[in-house]
């Protein structure tokens, strides 16, 4: 009977090719990672401006929208909610001294390094803060 010859030559070579998929795969994950991270500390940093302006204006007026305007230019494109709970004038977006006001920012990305694949993601940032400004009536 003939013996047949068992050949284990190139196993290390299927090792190595594993292993360095595994290593690509850890790395590509590694940077979204860090990717996502500064995205979620620069939107922090743009919805803490927008808050303190908006607070200081006490109205989501023309001042609110120039600083949005600058802080597109400055970081990247970014979709802007405004929201406060009780409005002085609603036509105006004006709120009284002491009202609670609030601005969300939110931006919509895709995971990337999955090859043809694209996974959606949207990261929101919210703050609030109390309006700064009296208005007479």
């Amino acid at each position: 009977m003939k013996q047949i010859n068992k050949n284990k030559k190139a196993e290390g070579y299927i090792d190595i090719c594993i292993g360095i998929l595994a290593l690509l795969s850890v790395l590509v994950l590694t940077l979204n990672i860090y990717g996502f991270l500064t995205l979620k500390q620069d939107m922090d940093e743009i919805t803490e401006q927008l808050i303190e302006t908006a607070t200081y204006e006490g109205c989501f007026g023309d001042a609110f929208n120039t600083r949005v305007a600058a802080l597109k230019t400055q970081y990247f494109d970014f979709d802007v909610a405004t929201s406060a709970d009780s409005y002085y004038n609603a036509a105006y977006k004006r709120v009284q001294l002491g009202g609670t006001m609030r601005v969300t920012v939110t931006v919509h990305t895709t995971l990337r390094g999955v090859g043809a694949v694209t996974i959606p993601i949207t990261a929101t940032s919210t703050r609030s803060g109390v309006s700064e400004h009296y208005w007479k009536g």
